[in-house]
This record gives structure tokens, sequence and C-alpha cells, in this order.
């Protein structure tokens, strides 16, 4: 991969261990950083459960004070993982700047086996965000967002934390949702091993529930629009700026989708934003899609994607027995015309 400079100054940054050039804090970055600038301070910031992140301060040639966030990213993947990142806060940025933080960078370290990301600073805190605020800003970003290619997917594959979506561009969105579901039951698998009735109960979802229930948001004239969805937007990923009280999004796994499947997470009860004013607000600014009747159920399946990827992620969860709660329930409404004995609700 490239290098991609950061305002011509930043080049590579490296991890802890490294021989470093003389700055204040606790976080070594190597002496190539900054051609140019004066490195102030690099000091750990944040908290990541795959990354290591700092907070940078460098002195601009004219004098000025410029702050970045940095994250370093190791391991076989790393690479893809910050261009996926990159890639994806980038096509936020660009359709909805104000709720974003600028992504500046990404490229490999030069001393270790590892590669970065880097976006400008911003002051937040993790209070739980305003409903009210979210919806709107959340409404609006989808609202605004136009897909490159009219598909639903993306130009890069996007990470979910450590694990990478399949999310190839597809003119259907019955289509990518059953592939998209199928990728991340697959990381389920992978680190969680097989399960009878859940491999079952996955089949029937992807087989018959899938289709029915998504299938008419593309019938009798009806399109989805493919909108750009930030695709892990939980509490820890929303920061509110103290001073003014404005939303920041960050750490996304975007891609183009049908809109309602971005109220997905806020079902989830692994995350604090379960509260049906979250979704509610939301929906208050871009109405669900007909059949409105259906949006629970379909917010439902969304779900279903959110905790088996969660379980992927925290072996040992509820989120994988909740997840069959829900695809029982959804197969016994949609894919059934009498309860099977197979399937017994936990």
């Amino acid at each position: 991969m490239a290098t991609v400079a950061l305002g011509d100054n930043l080049k590579a940054l490296e991890s802890p261990g490294i021989t470093v050039s003389t700055h204040q804090g606790n976080f070594p970055l190597d002496a190539a950083v900054i051609e140019g600038d004066t490195l102030i301070s690099a000091e750990h910031h944040g908290k990541s459960a795959w990354s290591s992140t700092a907070k940078i301060t460098v002195r601009k040639q004219d004098g000025t004070i410029h702050q970045y966030f940095a994250k370093i990213i190791a391991g076989e993947l790393a690479e893809a993982r910050v261009l996926g990142e990159y890639s994806c806060m980038l096509e936020l940025w660009k359709t909805m700047p104000s709720i974003v933080p600028r992504p500046r960078a990404h490229g490999r370290c030069h001393g270790i086996e590892a590669s970065y990301f880097v976006s400008d600073y911003v002051e937040i805190d993790h209070r739980p965000p305003d409903a009210v605020n979210l919806g709107a800003k959340i409404a609006e970003l989808h609202r605004l967002s136009e897909s490159p290619t009219g598909q639903f997917g993306f130009r890069v594959a996007p990470y979910d934390g450590k694990l990478p979506l399949v999310a190839d561009w597809d003119p259907s969105w019955v289509s990518f949702f059953g592939k998209l579901l199928k990728g991340v039951y697959q990381h389920d698998i992978n680190v969680n091993g097989y399960w009878e009735e859940l491999d079952g109960a996955v089949e029937l979802i992807l087989s018959k529930v899938v289709p029915r229930l998504l299938g008419p948001l593309e019938e009798d004239g009806r399109t989805v629009k493919p909108c750009l969805i930030h695709g892990d937007l939980w509490e820890e990923n929303i920061g509110t700026e103290p001073r003014t009280g404005e939303l920041y999004i960050f750490d996304s796994s975007a891609y183009y989708a049908h809109h309602e499947m971005a109220m997905g997470m806020w079902r989830v009860d692994h995350h604090n934003m379960a509260s049906e004013e979250y979704r509610s607000q939301y929906f208050m600014n871009y109405g669900p899609d007909e059949p409105v009747e259906e949006c629970d159920d379909r917010n439902r399946l969304y779900a279903v994607k959110e905790r088996i990827m969660y379980s992927a992620h925290v072996p040992g969860t509820r989120a994988r027995a909740q997840a069959l709660e829900d695809m029982l329930y959804l197969i016994e409404q949609y894919a059934m015309e009498e309860p099977s004995s197979q399937f017994t609700r936990l």
C-alpha cells in the first residue's frame, strides 16, 4: 500500500517499542512521523479492543498547533483493516463532514509489521448521545448519501472490529443482505464452532425469511435506496463535543445499505442504545419503508446480524442464543405454515 501523506507531514507511525524521537508523552513515535513539523507530544488516548491509539500534537511550520488521532494495528490483516477504516471514514466525511473527524492518512509502518490510520483529533466525551439530535443527524447522513454505483456494498472490504464484512457490490438488497449475513455467520462458526440448531435456523432464514421479509421492499414498483450507513454505530463510536454538544461518529465499517439496517444495532442489548427512543427518533426523520407493518420484524432480522457478529467477537456471550431466539420467531412468522417441532423456542 502506498503511504498517504498527512498534509505532507505524516508518513508513518510506529508502535511502542521502536527507537523514538524525543517528545512529551507516553506513546513512542518514530522520527519519520513528522517531516518539517515539530512533534510536541504523543500520548496514549482512548481505548480499542483491536489496536493501539494515541493523541498526537505537532507545531506546524507556520507556528500553529494541530492535533491528530492515530490508530496502530498489527497482525496479518492490519493493512486491509486500515485501508477499510480510512475508506469508510473518508466516505462518511465526504458525505457529511460536520459529524465526522476528517481522515488524514493510512499506510504501513516503517519499523514494525503494523499499519496506521490517522484523523483529525476532536475533543469528545462518551455521554449517552442525545436521541433527538442523533436521530436527525443519522437520518440526514442517509438522505444525503448516494451510492457511486447505485448498488449496495462498498468499494473495499469494511472491517467490523478485526473481522471483514462481505460487501461486494450488488443491485439487490435481498441478495446483498443474504451474503452479508452468511459471511458473518461463518465468522461465528470459525470462533464458536458448529451448533446444529443454529445452523438449521440460519439456513431457513437465508432461504425463506430473507426473501419473504425483504423481498416486498423491491416489489410492486418499490425500490430501496442504497444509503451510506456507519455500520457499527454504538455508543462507544459516538462522541459529544463538550463545549458545543455536537455529535461525532467514528470507527466505522461503512457500506451502502437499506437505511433501516442502521437501526439493527440500536435493538441489541449488548450495547446501551436499545431504548426504543433512539429508533423512534430516527424514524421520525426518515420513516420506514413499505410495508411499514413489517418494519419491526425487519429490524429484528437486521439485529440478528449484529448479535452474530458480536458473538464472533466475544465468544461465550448470550448474543448467539439471542440471535437464535430472534431467528426462530421470524421463522415461525415467515417461513412456516405451521410451527415445526424441529425448532423449539429457547
